[in-house]
């Protein structure tokens, strides 16, 4: 059986296992910085956390729609 695939970007399927690899930089190195600057961020680190959150809501949605398929 093939694993399931969702999609990352508009024409770009993966597996979750390779989701969860490309969302762990996402969020890593933003928090990290958080963490040493005690709570201050760099905007990129921002707009890599607000990519993630957007990357994890939509994954959230084809999973919940594939258990509604059932």
């Amino acid at each position: 059986m093939m694993p399931k695939k969702y999609n990352w970007t508009y024409d770009e399927k993966i597996t979750a296992e390779e989701f969860l690899l490309r969302l762990v930089p996402l969020v890593n190195g933003p928090v990290r910085t958080m963490w040493e600057c005690d709570g201050d961020m760099f905007m990129s680190d921002y707009a890599k956390l607000c990519d993630a959150a957007a990357r994890l809501r939509v994954f959230e949605d084809q999973v919940k729609n594939k258990e509604e398929d059932k």
